[in-house]
């Protein structure tokens, strides 16, 4: 019998996420030039105990935000992966390009992370 035959249940404290925001759709990086951005979603928003799975605390200041975002971003930062591009966690903005990465937000000035768009 093949192995994978079978469903198995997954505790949802296994799962973690190596950003705080998405975008509303996959495939949302394909119509973005270098110098668009769009928005994203903070994922807390939409995920039952986000602490439970490494995201900030619904309401959380901006400060809390960052931090949290900044820590997933270095280990994402670790991995090779097509197709990342950066985002703001504070200002919710993505764009595609990583060459920006570290570099200003447009907005908060405050650097931009590794984010992933699949």
């Amino acid at each position: 019998m093949w192995p994978f035959t079978r469903k198995q249940k997954i505790s949802m404290g296994a799962i973690s996420y190596s950003q705080v925001d998405i975008t509303e759709a996959f495939g949302d990086n394909e119509r973005l030039g270098p110098e668009d951005w769009i928005t994203t979603v903070p994922l807390n928003a939409t995920t039952k105990s986000p602490e439970s799975m490494g995201l900030p605390p619904v309401g959380a200041n901006t400060d809390v935000v960052y931090r949290i975002a900044s820590k997933l971003s270095e280990l994402r930062e670790t991995i090779s992966i097509r197709n990342d591009g950066v985002y703001c966690p504070v200002c919710h903005i993505a764009n595609v390009k990583l060459d920006k990465l570290r570099m200003p937000c447009p907005k908060c000035g405050r650097e931009l992370l590794k984010f992933g768009w699949e």
